[in-house]
């Protein structure tokens, strides 16, 4: 049996290292009786899955699509505006934007996706309330999905007030550093901010329908939405731009202007008609989803067929789960039984509001990481190496935006649904913390259904999988990539690039920091979804650590060793680097908490200890290739090194055989890959089968 990485054979041990494939549908409910387990949750799991595949097929399809069409703007604009007026578009305004949106509402996205229904509470404890008050204010049950998908909507309210008053400070700030001499030289500066920051606004307005279609799993409601919008802001910007500098050529005066007429503003009326976009896109669809315009036209439909036959139509109730009533995207008065026995209302979760604020402070952390590097290019480097660091990150980070982000977002609500009520914090964790206290060696795994049992499974193995589809992929950059980038450069933007300035090198080196980026995100994304309030809050203090040694390790390299634009790429490796070692002890104590070790029949005890013991708890080692595909990969960087140096590449013909070693090189690589990796590629092919379910 292939045992080099997690499959998806279903077991009916859940200590196995294999992953439950999703099971045969049934009647929703019907149980196993042989295993007990409920069938209709295994056909919820295994909805959830297809639902997450099929999602993340689309969000990099709206990923490829933006950054691309961004890419390529890009390359249009530069002959049409000045640098500055580009860096000022996409550096200050774009921090402007990023700010208020990040730390408004990032905390709370987290936060709400791990929404539970009360179903702790006793069935009998709902018939507690009072009938009256119940049809009064026509409360909805706990333990209901519409009460989950109640206090979400309700939660996610609370970024519009926090994001105006982010906005009021931002644009206030933002404007104080607007200088007259700079309101000359870039027109429209000043109102731009102002586009920008009701763009924001708008953006948050749309925040609830976003995070419902989030929850409910409609990814292609979203990709409809936002790729429509991309698009025609993409091409608002390039429109105006060129319009702009067409004016500008035809009112100049007798000594010429090097100004667009446009400027700035184009890229902030086209933000702010991207926001009105994204909010009248979400309103649209949500109005073709909802019950109130289904009954609508079934009156419209009723009332033709009477007036046409005189036959009278009743209309029926729909039973689409694919609908949602427009009244459901309002904020709206819950009702629960406490634990005293009283009757509690309220709008905000209390611990969903407590999480939220943890996650916020750490998104603040994690905001000011995302924009450390542009600090210390700043404070330790030249405009030239400034100029080549960003050159390499707008090509170095288009794999990184396509396909990293939406499989690090769709991952997050993924393991959300699937672990939601058994992450620590919640009820079904709690005999653990019990456990622990009375120091005795009875196992969590003990307290939890064999479904529960077989969801950790099956999070954990496509957590491994996952991960090695990176280390695969980080591979290929490194043995391939690293010895390209020249090529690549001097094919794409000319010779300047390739060889009078430092951006191969830099790009290179980039090469190896894209698979840390990828194991980086998956990882953290699994912490937040499965993490208490207290284990976050301890993770926003690692994370102060964490930007001690990236500030550090920067200040080193940039300053002292003098590496300049290298220097801030090996800090970021340093820093995600620790990031990704913390995420995976943590998951090591969550995974070990419930699952037993192979072999054995019992999960963590309170008197297990030693950090590098409890790494033991997962089968990390099932990341790591076949060590016939590592021979490969490493004989193919030899080779591609080899011939860049000794053929060359600056020549058309250099060139031409120069790459074409490499594809001969890659194409054999990828044969003893699929040779030596068919169970991996079993797994791959079988997670990609979900999305047609």
């Amino acid at each position: 049996m292939d045992t080099s990485g997690p499959t998806l054979r279903q077991r009916s041990v859940p200590t196995s290292d294999h992953l439950p494939t999703s099971p045969t549908s049934a009647p929703a409910s019907s149980t196993d009786p042989a295993n007990n387990v409920d069938l209709k949750s295994t056909d919820q799991a295994s909805s959830i899955l297809s639902s997450s595949v099929q999602g993340a097929s689309y969000l990099v399809l709206l990923q490829f699509v933006s950054r691309m069409l961004t890419f390529t703007l890009n390359q249009v604009l530069l002959r049409f505006t000045s640098a500055e007026t580009l860096g000022i578009a996409s550096v200050q305004l774009e921090l402007l934007l990023n700010t208020i949106l990040f730390l408004s509402r990032e905390g709370v996205r987290c936060a709400a996706i791990r929404v539970s229904d009360d179903s702790a509470e006793k069935e009998d404890e709902t018939t507690s309330l009072d009938k009256k008050e119940k049809d009064k204010e026509m409360r909805i049950a706990p333990g209901s999905e519409a009460y989950r998908l109640q206090k979400l909507v309700n939660m996610v309210y609370a970024p519009i007030p926090v994001g105006a008053l982010m906005t009021c400070l931002a644009v206030g700030y933002s404007l104080i550093q607007v200088t007259d001499k700079s309101e000359d030289n870039f027109p429209g500066y000043r109102l731009s901010i102002y586009l920008y920051g009701i763009s924001a606004l708008i953006e948050l307005l749309a925040e609830p329908m976003f995070m419902v279609a989030q929850y409910k799993l409609w990814f292609k409601t979203r990709v409809s939405v936002e790729g429509t919008a991309v698009i025609v802001r993409c091409i608002l910007t390039c429109a105006l731009t060129i319009y702009g500098a067409r004016a500008e050529v035809t009112g100049s005066s007798e000594e010429g202007s090097d100004k667009n007429t446009m400027g700035v503003l184009a890229f902030a009326i086209a933000q702010f008609v991207y926001g009105l976009l994204t909010l009248g896109g979400f309103l649209l669809a949500f109005w073709s989803k909802s019950t109130e315009r289904r009954d609508l036209d079934r009156k419209r439909m009723a009332a033709a067929i009477k007036k046409r036959d005189g036959i009278a139509v009743k209309g029926q109730p729909s039973s689409n789960d694919d609908t949602i009533s427009m009244s459901a995207l309002l904020p709206r008065r819950l009702t629960k039984v406490g634990k005293d026995g009283k009757v509690e209302s309220f709008y905000f979760d209390k611990e969903l509001l407590k999480l939220s604020k943890t996650l916020t402070s750490q998104s603040l952390l994690k905001h000011i990481l995302t924009e450390g590097d542009k600090m210390m290019m700043a404070k330790f480097a030249d405009e030239t190496a400034q100029g080549v660091y960003a050159f390499v990150v707008n090509y170095g980070s288009l794999i990184a935006r396509i396909l990293f982000q939406p499989l690090e977002e769709t991952s997050r609500t993924l393991f959300s649904r699937l672990l939601s009520d058994i992450a620590p914090g919640s009820t079904s964790s709690n005999n653990d913390t019990t456990a622990e206290k009375t120091n005795t060696t009875t196992t969590t795994s003990r307290t939890l259904t064999e479904t529960q049992l077989d969801n950790l499974v099956l999070s954990r193995n496509l957590l491994l999988t996952i991960m090695k589809f990176h280390v695969l992929l980080g591979l290929v950059f490194i043995a391939f990539g690293t010895h390209y980038t020249a090529t690549l450069i001097d094919l794409v933007v000319g010779q300047y690039w390739s060889t009078t300035t430092k951006a191969p090198q830099v790009l290179s080196l980039y090469c190896y920091y894209v698979p840390i980026m990828g194991l980086n995100g998956i990882t953290e994304a699994v912490v937040q979804a499965v993490a208490s309030e207290k284990e976050l809050g301890v993770l926003s203090y690692w994370m102060v650590g964490f930007s001690a040694v990236f500030c550090s390790t920067g200040a080193f390299l940039m300053g002292t060793l003098g590496l300049k634009a290298e220097g801030i790429v090996l800090a970021n490796c340093v820093n995600l680097i620790m990031r990704i070692v913390w995420s995976m002890w943590f998951l090591s104590g969550y995974y070990g908490r419930y699952i037993p070790i192979a072999g054995t029949s019992s999960g963590i005890k309170s008197s297990d200890g030693g950090v590098v013991a409890r790494f033991a708890y997962v089968p990390w080692q099932n990341i790591v290739p076949r060590p016939t595909v590592l021979v490969a990969f490493g004989a193919a960087f030899v080779l591609t090194a080899a011939t860049e140096q000794w053929i060359g590449w600056q020549g058309l013909y250099n060139k031409a055989v120069h790459l074409g070693i490499g594809v001969a090189a890659f194409a054999v690589v990828m044969g003893v890959v699929f040779v030596s990796e068919k169970q991996f590629l079993r797994d791959i092919q079988s997670i990609v089968r979900q999305r047609r379910r």
